[in-house]
């Protein structure tokens, strides 16, 4: 008895510590809501300075071009022009001078800024207002604000909550309250982040901004419902009508010896038959308010691998290939998330599909980790950070034959290593695969006729994989 109780506490402290290093690994960022997209910037610290990428920051709001010269950066936003010097914290925008709260910093050819210093230079960079609540990173510029205000009704009691944009909130509605995230939704204070009513069914509101979002807690003297309405601009909160419980019909005097062997009986008849498991799970990148790449004015990446994988799935299930997609919806997932759902699906092989407009046709990448020494095999414990270095010579087999079928579609292709997350998480032959237009309109990337070329050639790939990654574990 002690001696099992020895292992689960040791496995229990294991599993502690795979969800600590799992949490630390994910980067901290900064969330982006702007009138032409809404994104997020990793954050970089420096001697206990948090930093973000200028590029990173800009890029999505207007045409950019940059260049390195010596320790110098510079560049052209929208026509205006800036340059910034390693290491010091004087620059230049619009021939002004002005200085940051830190020193600046190229690393790689990749100029960084204070993050303290945004809300000093994009107005005067980009030429539009910008709000940064430092305390829950969340970036406001322009025009994108959102808002709402809070109207108690009665006969019947309930809560209208009006906004100034579409909204669609997770909800969770628990004893006493309701409570509204808002993830996407650049949603912020109506100035009282706390208000208390004199009402028989509201008691008071409450509104807090965090990294993970905005969230509306309205507490509640009586159970209710939520509903949408208006298009999305308005959440009513109602008080719950009880409803009688219908009365117990007795079963027939005659069946009752008979009842339990045709329950039984129904039973069986009625469970389904076990799932197999797949032999490739489909992982498309971006979703929620992390909507990757903005490839036009009318196109996100979020979406177009939506797309492209809901047809590859098609694909594969006709050439009878079990698959399962990380999210089927527009949804956000973390890279450790997604890492997890691809080694608990016992999967033979995980395909993470990404969109740019920039380049031609396919790129198949693999992760940029060294392979593993031949005598360390497959451990029963692997880091996290390169738990995929067992598994690069099935990931590179499993590159080469989707590179082959491409190519015999005619399909422009590209196979090289790259260091993209969550590849190197990823206890499984894993690739990345990214889409570009093969013409020079990225709209292309929303075809159906493209996608559906992708998809076919992209399924044949995989196809001629089975027997060769073995079956799923």
């Amino acid at each position: 008895m002690t001696k099992v109780f020895a292992i689960s506490v040791r496995v229990i402290v294991l599993l502690f510590l795979l969800i600590s290093a799992g949490s630390a690994a994910e980067p901290r960022r900064i969330s982006v809501y702007a009138p032409q997209a809404v994104y997020q910037v990793d954050i970089l610290v420096r001697e206990g300075v948090d930093y973000v990428g200028l590029t990173d920051l800009i890029d999505p709001l207007g045409r950019l071009e940059s260049r390195v010269d010596g320790k110098k950066l510079k560049l052209t936003f929208n026509g205006a022009e800036a340059d910034f010097q390693d290491g010091k914290r004087p620059y230049h925008v619009r021939s002004n001078k002005l200085e940051l709260t830190s020193n600046f910093l190229l690393i790689d050819g990749r100029g960084y800024i204070p993050a303290a210093s945004i809300a000093q230079l994009l107005p005067r960079l980009a030429d539009q207002a910008t709000d940064f609540h430092s305390t829950s990173r969340r970036l406001f510029i322009g025009s994108a604000q959102m808002h709402f205000s809070v109207d108690v009704r009665r006969a019947p009691s309930r809560v209208v909550l009006s906004f100034s944009a579409p909204v669609n909130p997770s909800t969770l509605i628990e004893k006493g309250r309701v409570r509204l995230l808002f993830r996407r939704e650049p949603l912020v204070s109506s100035g009282a982040d706390n208000v208390s009513y004199s009402d028989p069914f509201l008691q008071s509101t409450s509104f807090t901004e965090s990294p993970a979002g905005a969230e509306l807690v309205v507490n509640l003297l009586q159970p209710a419902t939520v509903s949408l309405g208006d298009g999305g601009r308005t959440v009513t909160i109602a008080a719950a009508v009880p409803v009688a419980a219908p009365a117990a019909v007795p079963p027939p005097q005659s069946a009752a010896s008979s009842a339990p062997s045709s329950a039984a009986s129904s039973a069986n008849q009625a469970r389904p038959a076990p799932r197999p498991r797949p032999f490739v799970i489909l992982d498309p990148a971006h979703g929620g308010f992390e909507t990757g790449a903005i490839l036009s004015p009318t196109l996100q990446e979020k979406n177009v691998t939506l797309a492209l994988a809901r047809r590859l799935q098609k694909e594969l299930e006709a050439r009878g290939i079990p698959v399962v997609l990380t999210r089927v919806a527009d949804n956000l997932l973390t890279w450790d998330q997604r890492a997890i759902s691809a080694n608990t699906s016992h999967a033979a092989l995980y395909v993470a599909l990404h969109a740019s407009a920039a380049g031609h046709g396919v790129r198949i990448y693999t992760s940029l980790i060294p392979s593993a020494a031949p005598s360390q095999g497959k451990p029963s414990f692997l880091p996290w950070e390169t738990a995929q270095s067992p598994f690069l010579v099935q990931s590179s087999s499993a590159a080469s034959a989707i590179a082959a079928e491409c190519t015999s579609a005619g399909l422009p292709v590209r196979a090289s290593a790259a260091p993209l997350r969550p590849l190197n998480s990823v206890t499984t032959a894993a690739v990345a695969v990214e889409i570009s237009p093969l013409g020079s309109l990225a709209d292309e990337l929303a075809a159906p006729d493209y996608q559906q070329k992708v998809a076919a050639a992209l399924a044949s790939g995989i196809a001629a994989l089975r027997g060769k990654l073995g079956d799923a574990q």
